[in-house]
């Protein structure tokens, strides 16, 4: 189909702005998700989180257990104060002469064996180093009433408040509801009757159950030295402590009542006859569990609002203005109002992607990220979590989980989310630079595929896997301070931030690339994450394509950093000789781009990693418009073959649709959306699962796949946006309001029957700037604070 387009640049003051999406003091309703039934497991619960504190709300009305989480609960191996970094550098030479002489296996087991030995000797036995763990239940019994679930049940949260919500018995019965306070760092749950009704219910802070047996080398049975929980009138208190590390948690809760009496019975606070219990829970982790924070907590909490909506009003501002500034709307607000979760979803996993389930996963996306993003970016499970056994430890996993988890904060208009992550990477810095220098002997950083989150020591590895060999893990998990910093156009940080972490690893480099014989430079050992070259057992290789193209990046971006701060030439230079020294980019004889370099490693395509298409997504060296020609067709070819494969991990399917995007592969996007929809990765609380049909708790996808929609709407790179670039013909018509482009700038999208109707660019600094559409191009010349309104 051809397109005739008129591009019509108009200065406007007139048009609609996205700061006019802040809420009112109270919810708009608008984005309420529901069901008529209670969670018949914890990965159905509704959850809160303010990003350190969270609840996982099951809404079962007669026995109720809200699971209260805290980001910084862990079990660990060891005291995670020691330094646990093997030396291994001396190893190197014989490595690398092993791998070029063909015998990878056998170099692996050089260097991991040796490095767990070392390990063993510090006392740190296991290779997947700490589980996170749920605070405890509040258990809220309700005594002398068996109420069933009927026609008036209703369990719902609400994304703009993020309150959770259960209603049922009508005037009879007691309306719950509990949210994660972003202003006074608490959960807050209250009971309220009904007209009619009065709440009598027993309290009581209890271990979530599960706790029992081994876990990845860990002992659960034995995991703390105490757990002891209580009740005084008005109190409920908890307490653990750690066996292997020297930390533990309090949890304390001021219990207030309207009307009604309560007395304690051993650890259990019973209430009767009250209009209203209000909860207040705050969970102190602990650097010394045997030293008590409980005084000064119960201050603090004595010194808060005893009214509910005195506690929510800080909150909902603080977490709606958040929520706010960025929405999709497909025009589906009636059917949130009339349309359950278990009907929205039985008609995906029937019919496909809908509308409907577009915009509430985007949503749920953006409500998740804000929830949980607090001294840590999200892991694996968020900070939620209902069980003692998470899957792969419930990690924080730096080989492309926690990278899609983050993937959507700076472009949907979430600085505080990416400056979570932002500030998680630069306290592990040490670590990670401890990591280089021991286990490779370089400066710079290598990462650690698992880590503590408090060190960021490399302790997970083993034969096949050993990821002390991987080096371009670093770059890949910089790169978002890069993209951050261009989407919100701070000079100071690409300054002050960046750079100095780019001109760190481009030392790296230095110290670590070896000089072949042709000229160039190698990257040897190398890793491909997660996939063995044909023929072996191990990830360990030369010149993987993955890090070739990191390597690429680092050096692009340094040479566009000394550019734009005039840096001294002789540093230019000298990074310049490194990237046209760095090996090409392979095409392999079946056209697809290869995944090493190294002609020795023949091509696995039957895996759920992309790895080697890292310059498609989420580098951006090749896209349908950029790059050598024959390479991007390469990539396409590349993509078919993981396409073909169609992986069951959540995380592998998007990973291909974001790469055809990129790539303008529109029938590959709507079919892995499709293939995501109908099995079953959604549960009931619209988090996602890593596998088909319900299995594995984990909030890759939900996470990435406001990136995605945003990717197939607007793409954006350094100076430049292109419209609709993905956004496949049938989909619906919408608009997208406040997403972030590059330079600062944000922009607000109508669209319909597959054409753009209204484009507005909310100009955040002066410059040139390139809007693309259909193959036509123009040039702006912005000035800060204007709204460009562009007509098609």
């Amino acid at each position: 189909m051809k397109y005739l387009v008129l591009l019509l640049i108009i200065v406007c003051g007139g048009c609609s702005r996205s700061e006019n999406l802040e809420p009112d003091a109270e919810s708009s309703g608008r984005w309420v998700i529901w069901s008529a039934l209670p969670a018949c497991q914890w990965e159905d619960a509704f959850v809160t989180g303010n990003g350190r504190h969270g609840t996982m709300v099951w809404g079962r009305p007669n026995d109720e257990r809200i699971v209260c989480v805290h980001e910084e609960l862990f079990v660990r191996g060891w005291d995670h104060h020691k330094k646990t970094v093997p030396v291994t550098a001396q190893l190197l030479p014989e490595v690398r002469r092993l791998i070029d002489a063909g015998k990878t296996d056998e170099a692996d087991r050089l260097i991991t064996l040796e490095a767990d030995r070392q390990l063993k000797e510090m006392g740190a036995e296991q290779r997947w180093p700490l589980i996170p763990h749920p605070a405890f239940d509040l258990h809220i019994r309700h005594m002398d009433t068996a109420v069933s679930v009927k026609a008036d049940y209703r369990r719902q949260l609400d994304l703009e408040t993020g309150v959770a919500s259960v209603f049922c018995q009508g005037a009879d019965g007691v309306e719950e509801s509990v949210f994660s306070s972003r202003t006074d760092n608490v959960n807050v749950i209250r009971l309220k009757a009904g007209k009619t009704g009065k709440v009598d219910v027993a309290l009581g802070l209890e271990e979530t159950p599960g706790r029992h047996g081994s876990h990845f080398e860990h002992n659960l049975d034995s995991a703390f030295i105490f757990v002891e929980s209580g009740a005084e009138s008005g109190w409920l208190t908890y307490r653990a402590g750690y066996r292997q590390d020297t930390g533990g948690y309090e949890g304390l809760a001021r219990v207030t009542l309207k009307g009604g009496n309560m007395k304690s019975e051993g650890p259990v606070l019973k209430v009767e006859d009250a209009d209203e219990v209000l909860i207040v829970v705050r969970i102190t982790p602990l650097a010394d569990g045997k030293v008590s924070e409980e005084k000064e907590t119960r201050r603090e909490l004595s010194a808060l609002p005893v009214d509910y909506d005195k506690l929510l009003l800080s909150h909902r501002k603080e977490h709606g203005e958040m929520f706010c500034r960025m929405q999709l709307d497909l025009g589906c607000a009636s059917d949130w109002k009339n349309i359950p979760v278990e009907q929205m979803l039985a008609t995906v996993h029937e019919e496909g992607i809908t509308p409907l389930f577009m915009e509430q996963i985007h949503a749920m996306g953006r409500y998740l990220l804000i929830s949980s993003c607090g001294k840590y970016p999200p892991p694996l499970q968020g900070i939620w979590g209902g069980g003692w056994k998470p899957a792969w430890i419930g990690g924080f996993v730096w080989d492309s989980n926690i990278n899609l988890a983050i993937s959507a904060a700076a472009m949907s208009n979430l600085p505080e989310c990416a400056e979570s992550y932002c500030g998680y990477v630069e306290r592990l810095l040490p670590g990670w630079r401890l990591n280089a220098k021991n286990y490779l002997g370089c400066r710079g950083f290598i990462v650690a595929h698992y880590n503590d989150p408090e060190n960021g020591f490399l302790t997970h590895f083993g034969p096949s896997f050993p990821w002390m060999c991987w080096p371009g893990g670093a770059g890949w998990n910089l790169r978002p301070f890069y993209e951050y910093a261009m989407l919100m156009g701070d000079n100071e940080m690409l300054k002050n931030r960046v750079l100095p972490l780019y001109r760190e690893m481009a030392d790296f480099y230095e110290d670590y690339l070896t000089m072949g014989d042709d000229g160039l430079y190698h990257i040897s050992p190398s890793v491909s994450p997660e996939n063995a070259p044909a023929g072996t057992h191990t990830w360990l290789s030369k010149d993987a394509t993955m890090d070739v193209a990191i390597a690429r990046e680092v050096f692009g971006i340094l040479l566009d950093l000394g550019n734009r701060f005039d840096l001294p030439e002789a540093e230019r230079l000298k990074w310049s000789s490194y990237l046209e020294k760095l090996p090409e980019y392979r095409i392999n004889e079946d056209g697809a781009l290869a995944e090493w370099v190294d002609t020795t490693y023949p091509d696995v395509y039957d895996h759920r990693h992309l790895s080697h298409l890292y310059p498609v997504f989420p580098g951006s060296q090749l896209t349908k418009n950029k790059g050598d020609e024959q390479l991007v067709d390469a990539a396409k070819v590349a993509l078919n073959k993981r396409f073909e494969f169609d992986t069951s991990s959540a995380h592998g399917l998007l990973h291909v649709a974001l790469q055809a995007a990129r790539l303008g592969d529109m029938d590959k996007v709507t079919k892995n959306l499709d293939r995501f929809s109908r099995r079953y990765y959604v549960y009931n609380s619209l988090v996602t699962s890593h596998d088909p049909d319900h299995r594995i708790y984990n909030l890759d996808a939900v996470l990435s796949l406001p990136r995605l929609f945003m990717e197939m709407l607007i793409y954006t790179e350094p100076g430049k946006i292109e419209l609709l670039p993905a956004w496949p013909e049938g989909y619906a018509d919408g608009r997208l309001k406040g997403i972030r482009v590059s330079g600062g700038h944000t922009l607000d999208l109508a669209w319909a029957n597959g054409e753009v109707t209204e484009a507005v660019l909310h100009a955040a600094q002066d410059g040139l700037y390139e809007v693309a559409y259909r193959g036509q191009t123009k040039q702006l010349d912005l000035s800060a604070g204007e709204d460009y309104c562009l007509s098609f």
